[in-house]
């Protein structure tokens, strides 16, 4: 597993030049890059280009979970569609990431199911969040097949080697 996330984390930073072409890492990051809090969980959605990859992984160690979304390739996803519930199934975050990787800040320590769904297809993991300062990654990762190809301007498939 950590082989799969190093691998993705990788190709994110070395397909962070082809968006750089396009003009979407030319965001000013310190503006794009401020988190939300809804329910009492603060999240971060981020990671376009190599500068906001960048931060994201300085800025992880500050959550309890880094979420990242890709397709089986290696290509980066965003937008996403996100709902994170508590353990007894009751929903404390329902937003759409517009980005490949999401920082999570619970509340308090616990279990936690996360959906995560791109076109249409989901993908649940129970995460267990401790409250001692350690934080977890979990990578989510559909089959390419399932994937919609991207209109043109759209982020999600446009990092595909």
């Amino acid at each position: 597993m950590k082989a799969k996330f190093a691998l993705l984390m990788a190709c994110g930073v070395a397909c962070g030049a082809a968006l750089a072409q396009s003009g979407a890492a030319g965001r000013d990051v310190a503006a794009h890059l401020a988190p939300t809090t809804e329910n009492g969980v603060t999240y971060l959605c981020g990671g376009i280009g190599s500068t906001e990859a960048a931060q994201m992984k300085r800025d992880a160690s500050a959550y309890n979970l880094m979420l990242t979304f890709a397709e089986n390739t290696g290509a980066y996803l965003a937008n996403v569609g996100v709902n994170i519930s508590d353990a007894r199934g009751n929903t404390i975050l329902e937003t759409t990431c517009d980005a490949p990787i999401m920082l999570v800040n619970f509340p308090k320590a616990g279990t936690y199911r996360v959906k995560a769904e791109v076109d249409g297809h989901p993908l649940n993991r129970v995460v267990r969040v401790s409250g001692r300062g350690r934080h977890s990654a979990v990578s989510m990762v559909w089959p390419s097949r399932l994937i919609e190809p991207a209109p043109a301007g759209n982020l999600q498939g446009a990092l595909a080697p």
